[in-house]
């Protein structure tokens, strides 16, 4: 059977918004097997941050897996330097780093598979700098590098849209 894969935009920190949503398609449609958010994930404003850092702390549950790009806005260099140094984060991995539990950061480029769908992505945005929300000339490379590769992508996700 194909995966049932959720898509949004810009949540810009509303998590608890987003998941209401998605908790409701999901009842009414579903079962889905993961949520993919392009765009800016973060607040923009500190009015939404203790709402996102609840999830972000486990405090409150992120009802279906999570992947998300848009590494930028209020605290996102903070948390996502802490999601950085965790142990099981530690190594070369493209399938998302653990955030909390269902919640997935896609960091720079990659490409991996979901539910047997492939995922290839491209996240933040064009920058020599190294910092959160940015990817640079090598995150593009490692993409040509993956085009040349046999197989099909099913998905292909980077923001600002190109």
């Amino acid at each position: 059977m194909a995966p049932r894969i959720l898509l949004c935009g810009d949540p810009i920190g509303n998590l608890s918004q987003l998941f209401k949503r998605v908790q409701s398609v999901n009842k009414s449609a579903g079962p889905f097997d993961a949520l993919f958010c392009v765009g800016q994930f973060f607040p923009d404003s500190p009015e939404f941050l203790d709402e996102f850092l609840d999830y972000v702390e486990a405090r409150a549950q992120v009802p279906i897996p999570t992947y998300f790009t848009g590494d930028y806005g209020i605290s996102a260099p903070k948390i996502l330097s802490k999601t950085s140094k965790k142990a099981e984060n530690q190594g070369f991995k493209m399938d998302g780093l653990e955030v909390s539990h269902n919640l997935f950061w896609l960091r720079g480029s990659g490409k991996f598979t979901l539910h047997g769908l492939s995922v290839v992505y491209l996240s933040g945005r064009q920058s020599s700098e190294t910092q959160f929300g940015k990817y640079s000339q090598d995150d593009v490379d490692a993409l040509r590098a993956l085009a040349e590769e046999s197989g099909v992508v099913d998905l292909f996700l980077s923001y600002p849209f190109f």
